[in-house]
């Protein structure tokens, strides 16, 4: 039983180390954790609303609002009216996003590299299958109110 508390654990450590060199890495070319999320998600979601973004990323819609405005205002990304509804706009990565997809492409790859440098294939492709099975045993257990803020957590101990 101590075993599997402790896999949770090096979970939380992997996860942590893993953001901590990819932030690094993203601030060299000039983005914020923030940032880097925000333009991922809405390569994942093209087109999709700023109340859509902020449930993806887990922020307030207020927050994912700022994070827009500053990318925006880079010109990484564009808010476009909705269609459908007035109120609603919709937002698109822009022609200047690109090579930062390419770039924050590329270092998720160097990243991925370094995670699993000694690893066969085999074992990756084991070791991919059964995260894979974590997931949907965490998707299949009952439904929890979630936090606000990763952090909170932090601040609690």
């Amino acid at each position: 039983m101590a075993a599997t508390r402790t896999i949770g654990m090096r979970l939380t450590w992997i996860a942590r180390m893993l953001r901590t060199r990819f932030d690094a890495r993203a601030r060299s070319i000039g983005l914020t954790r923030a940032q880097w999320r925000m333009i991922v998600t809405i390569h994942l979601a093209e087109g999709a609303t700023q109340k859509h973004l902020a449930q993806q990323l887990e922020i307030s819609s207020v927050t994912a609002g700022r994070i827009l405005d500053r990318l925006v205002a880079v010109g990484c990304v564009e808010r476009r009216a909705d269609p459908v509804d007035r109120r609603a706009n919709r937002v698109y990565l822009t022609s200047v996003a690109v090579p930062l997809m390419e770039v924050l492409g590329a270092l998720g790859a160097e990243e991925e590299q370094l995670m699993t440098r000694g690893l066969s294939p085999e074992e990756i492709a084991t070791f991919s299958a059964l995260l894979q099975r974590v997931v949907e045993n965490i998707q299949a257990g009952p439904a929890l109110e979630a936090a606000d803020d990763e952090d909170d957590f932090e601040k609690t101990l």
